[in-house]
């Protein structure tokens, strides 16, 4: 009887420690309660401080790249950023991807992963203001996203009412549609009420007027496809954008009269906003692609003067970039 007791004991303590062996043991990597990247220190693509130059799609892009220095190609996240030296800057040279989404993405991404000090965006647009011709130059000191909207129940026939006072729009309405304002938190405001306008930086203004009048922009291209009139630059103004591609005449000219805007396009304003968000200057040079509608032709024009409205908006940024460097700018950006 003992005997037997003594063989139950002795399995009973075996089994114990077989358990206790493997409570105590190291967890397989399978089963770790946390990533391997846990407490990882994390690095920033280039840690020189750089201008972003923000493009949305590859005609403007292009027109940049063969003048970028010493070129090195960032991939992150599938998006290309390249460092490299534009007129004498340091430069994070890149491509947004049309529309505001991408815009607010990719730009974001710039910043978390670059030392930017300013972020100027070069591209095209299209006109809102009879006035501009394809291929001037218009450099506004103000951006808003005009889609960021309220969609307002009729009440009775012509009759629109907005259902509280958080979205009540900001401008005169078209038909149900409203623009409202986006409240973008900074580290100055975490509670901020609606705002409309994101203002271009003042001083980068200054600099945009001063080489204004060192920009060589083109008319014809080597083809001797022209322009319709000779291309001039304009400093100041408003401009819009949304994630709309605006072809339609009824609202371009709503568009023009009830926000004085001058172009219209797809990414600059979600640019302003994570620059106003991060403390960053801004400024944007757009060159009349089309007349978003309102024009006299059959279709509309950006597919024949895309080429030549990206070639002089880049020209301008590269003469803002010159005079950047000057020493009468140094103070004013």
């Amino acid at each position: 009887m003992l005997h037997a007791l003594s063989g139950r004991f002795a399995a009973c303590l075996m089994l114990a420690t077989i358990s206790l062996a493997g409570a105590c043991a190291t967890p397989s990597p399978m089963a770790a309660s946390e990533p391997a990247s846990a407490g990882a220190v994390r690095t920033v693509a280039d840690a020189r401080a750089r201008i972003a130059i923000a493009t949305a799609y590859n005609p403007e892009f292009m027109v940049l790249l063969p003048s970028l220095e010493e070129a090195k190609e960032h991939q992150i996240q599938g998006v290309s950023y390249w460092t490299g030296e534009l007129a004498g800057q340091p430069v994070v040279l890149f491509k947004t991807g049309v529309s505001i989404v991408n815009a607010t993405m990719n730009t974001q991404r710039l910043v978390d992963e670059f030392n930017i000090t300013h972020i100027v965006v070069s591209g095209v647009a299209g006109s809102l203001d009879p006035d501009l011709s394809i291929g001037d130059v218009i450099v506004p000191d103000r951006w808003a996203k005009y889609d960021e909207a309220t969609y307002l129940r009729e009440t009775e026939p012509g009759v629109y009412k907005a259902p509280f006072p958080g979205v009540v729009p900001m401008a005169p309405t078209f038909g149900f549609m409203g623009t409202r304002g986006v409240r973008i938190a900074t580290a100055d405001d975490p509670a901020p009420a609606p705002r409309l306008w994101f203002s271009a930086d003042p001083g980068l203004l200054k600099i945009a007027t001063a080489a204004s009048s060192g920009a060589e922009l083109t008319r014809c291209d080597e083809e001797s496809q022209c322009l319709p009139s000779e291309p001039v630059i304009r400093i100041g103004g408003a401009g819009l954008s949304g994630s709309v591609f605006m072809d339609n005449r009824t609202y371009r000219d709503y568009l023009h009269d009830t926000f004085d805007a001058q172009v219209v396009e797809m990414e600059t304003a979600a640019i302003g906003m994570v620059a106003y968000a991060n403390g960053i200057p801004f400024i944007a040079f757009r060159s009349v692609s089309d007349l978003a509608g309102g024009g006299e032709a059959s279709q509309n024009e950006i597919r024949a003067f895309e080429h030549l409205a990206a070639q002089n908006s880049a020209a301008l940024v590269s003469a803002f970039l010159r005079q950047l460097a000057s020493p009468e700018s140094s103070g004013t950006n």
